[in-house]
């Protein structure tokens, strides 16, 4: 038996649709957005859900929300919101563009990237996050020391559920790709969750398996 746990990137926000780091800054689901979470609603119509989980800031709750509101067997209607499921915090590069945190990052390296993701595929998610603190002016955005403790403390609960259980986890998408660069498979490089999509993880007390990523179906 394991714990198989399904992690949704929350629907499409303003700052999404304007490609600007979010972090643990929160702007509003769009009409699309809100399109995103009732689509993945649909998918799960089907799964049983033992446990609705999400990060604690308001785009992952409202998309929760969205979701299981007309589940048909489900019988919570509010996410039990959970800080360690947050998104990666960026610092002084929230709210500006994406291609700034990246450039500016990269640069460290004397390379000239133009988006997180392409930092990512290059350096993997440990090093691309501790450039992106060493970039920062402020250096508060999350590094790798940071984000793997917070993401094993997630992990760790997720773990301690009961056996045979089935959780979504309404989150976001570089802390979704964090976890999949973890704990995923060496040298795969897991591109940055659409705006709605599933990474589906079988949890066992020793294991993490990553069985599906960035899909729209279970």
């Amino acid at each position: 038996m394991a714990i198989t746990v399904y992690f949704v990137r929350h629907g499409e926000t303003y700052f999404n649709r304007f490609a600007r780091l979010q972090g643990w800054s929160d702007t509003p689901l769009t009409e699309k957005g809100k399109m995103n979470a009732k689509k993945i609603g649909q998918v799960l119509a089907d799964l049983r859900i033992d446990y609705l989980f999400s990060s604690d800031l308001k785009r992952a709750v409202d998309t929760a929300r969205l979701l299981i509101a007309d589940h048909p067997t489900a019988t919570m209607k509010e996410p039990i919101q959970k800080e360690f499921f947050r998104e990666v915090f960026y610092g002084s590069f929230e709210g500006h563009s994406n291609e700034e945190g990246a450039i500016w990052a990269s640069y460290l390296e004397g390379k000239r990237f133009r988006r997180i993701g392409e930092l990512v595929d290059e350096f993997g998610v440990e090093k691309a996050h501790d450039l992106l603190k060493a970039a920062d002016p402020a250096h508060l955005a999350e590094d790798s020391n940071e984000l793997n403790t917070r993401v094993e403390q997630a992990i760790a609960f997720l773990q301690s559920l009961p056996d045979g259980s089935n959780v979504v986890v309404v989150a976001h998408g570089s802390i979704i790709q964090y976890i999949a660069g973890m704990y995923g498979e060496s040298g795969y490089k897991y591109e940055n969750l659409h705006n709605g999509a599933l990474m589906k993880v079988q949890l066992t007390a020793r294991d993490v398996e990553i069985t599906g990523y960035n899909q729209f179906k279970l």
